[in-house]
């Protein structure tokens, strides 16, 4: 029984049917026939058209696979940029949304055996961006190489490089002006602390009581000696005592010569005596005293 042309009763009644994702085991890629269970397949693989397909593809297989695997990673590619664009997202899970499409290139018509290996085949090709994550395992990206994107990027390394080094001139800048602030506060502080010894220097000097006027600095030192602490004494009595008014003096305008009295002697006539004809003199010149009887 041959196959059902597009658009009849019987094409759209199959279409019914088969609607949904199928075993892909069950699936013919040469004949893009997809059969619903083991024994529909194993009719369809016996069957006279899927005989003469294989018998076309034997004469050159390379070709062919290598033809399924060009459009299976051009289709996954491009729905994986248009759907997710450079955001990361589980392999795993993307082949499940790229599978649910039935007219896909399935992989068991490629040259990769798994997904992991086409994963890391995208990685080493540097169509995408791999990653493998402990909770979701690999993880793909789309990179993006067109030309205006690849100038875009080079622009805001640019952008990205100017602010690193302008951000490197800022902090030599700040740290420039922390240590002039740092220089000035100590010097700040020293002035202070001159100020302040200077202060406590006068305080101390008015604090203690200043030394006698007229006193000399070397008789201050001077130690105290008994001679010259009569002599203090004395000199303090005799302050005390009222000093005599002293006479006034008679000028004279004579000129002759003032005669000395008889009773002194000059300069030329005195002569030496004993103490005791001293003492006999005056007793002699001292008056009796009358006595008087009872």
């Amino acid at each position: 029984m041959g196959k059902a042309e597009a658009g009849t009763t019987k094409w759209v009644a199959n279409k019914m049917k088969s609607k949904g994702l199928q075993r892909l085991r069950w699936w013919c890629e040469i004949c893009q026939k997809q059969c619903r269970d083991a024994n529909g397949f194993k009719c369809h693989v016996q069957s006279e058209s899927h005989v003469r397909q294989m018998q076309v593809v034997g004469e050159d297989p390379r070709k062919y696979i290598s033809g399924f695997s060009t459009d299976f990673q051009r289709d996954f590619v491009s729905l994986l940029r248009t759907a997710h664009g450079e955001k990361w997202i589980s392999a795993n899970k993307f082949y499940n949304e790229y599978i649910r499409d039935k007219e896909h290139v399935h992989m068991n018509a490629t040259k990769w055996s798994s997904l992991t290996e086409f994963t890391k085949h995208l990685g080493r090709e540097g169509i995408c961006h791999v990653k493998e994550d402990e909770k979701d395992g690999l993880m793909i990206a789309w990179r993006d190489t067109s030309v205006a994107a690849v100038k875009r990027k080079e622009e805001i390394a640019e952008l990205e490089a100017a602010e690193a080094r302008s951000g490197a001139g800022e902090d030599k800048m700040l740290k420039k002006m922390a240590k002039r602030a740092q220089e000035e506060a100590e010097a700040k502080k020293a002035i202070e602390a001159k100020r302040a010894a200077a202060a406590a220097t006068m305080a101390q000097k008015e604090n203690t009581t200043p030394p006698a006027e007229g006193a000399l600095p070397s008789e201050e030192k001077k130690v105290d000696s008994p001679v010259d602490d009569t002599n203090t004494d004395r000199a303090k009595n005799t302050d005390d005592e009222p000093k005599p008014e002293a006479a006034p003096v008679k000028l004279s305008f004579g000129l002759k010569a003032r005669a000395a009295p008889p009773s002194k002697a000059g300069l030329g006539q005195m002569k030496s005596q004993s103490i005791f004809k001293r003492k006999k003199d005056d007793a002699a010149d001292a008056k009796p005293v009358k006595k008087v009887k009872l």
